[in-house]
């Protein structure tokens, strides 16, 4: 695991957009995977004020989770996250998208479909996540299998109390639908971002704890090219 201090979360943010720009120009086919969330929507803002004519052309986007129960088009759902500021003003079409239906009856089903989606492109290129204050990746939660795929997860109090912050009133939120962290490793690039004081202790124990099962952000200290970047709020050190 490659770990980087940004002087804050405008440089992180240029960073990140920087890198994946320049990888889908070297791999034009790129499959990539990214959070919802407030962390990476400045880096979202940067890739589509740089991006020229032409870049994500043939790359496809795979959303990484989504509450259960929650439609697409509440403006707190995590597809809003990503698809008003990074997939409509790129222009991606459809079938080059795929986000996780939430609402279906069948989960199971749904779970199945982004995973086939995923490998039919030979896995994904890069995977791009934020991290949750107790170390979950996605919504993959503590003592979720590192061998998981797409799955729906019961969710822990403090994710459900913090993602409050995204509606406009009480919502309920009990379980998540998410890429596996089996994807997380499997991915040709690995990339988690965290910015803000608030962030500061869960960085702590991703340098500092062993790899396990309880702190899923952990993998990525198995992952052969992964990378830790955060702002100097989020720094421990």
């Amino acid at each position: 695991m490659n770990y980087h201090v940004f002087d804050d979360y405008e440089a992180l943010s240029e960073h990140a957009s920087e890198f994946i720009l320049n990888y889908v120009r070297q791999k034009p086919t790129a499959t990539i995977c990214v959070a919802s969330g407030e962390t990476p929507l400045l880096t979202f803002q940067k890739i589509v004020a740089k991006a020229q004519p032409g870049d994500f052309d043939q790359a496809t986007f795979v959303g990484l989770d989504e509450w259960v129960g929650i439609s697409p088009d509440n403006p707190g759902s995590c597809r809003s996250y990503i698809d008003g500021p990074l997939i409509k003003p790129l222009g991606i079409p459809a079938e080059r998208v795929s986000f996780f239906d939430s609402l279906t009856d069948d989960l199971a089903a749904e779970c199945d479909r982004v995973n086939e989606f995923i490998a039919s492109r030979g896995g994904l290129d890069v995977i791009m996540v934020g991290i949750g204050m107790n170390g979950h990746l996605g919504l993959n939660e503590p003592g979720t299998s590192f061998e998981t795929y797409a799955h729906v997860s019961d969710l822990e109090e403090v994710t459900a109390s913090v993602g409050q912050k995204y509606f406009e009133s009480n919502t309920p939120l009990t379980q998540g639908i998410t890429v596996g962290l089996r994807h997380v490793l499997e991915a040709k690039v690995a990339i988690v971002i965290a910015n803000g004081a608030k962030k500061k202790a869960i960085i702590e124990r991703v340098l500092n704890e062993p790899v396990g099962e309880n702190l899923p952000a952990s993998a990525l200290k198995l992952h052969a090219n992964s990378y830790l970047w955060v702002d100097a709020a989020a720094n421990p050190a």
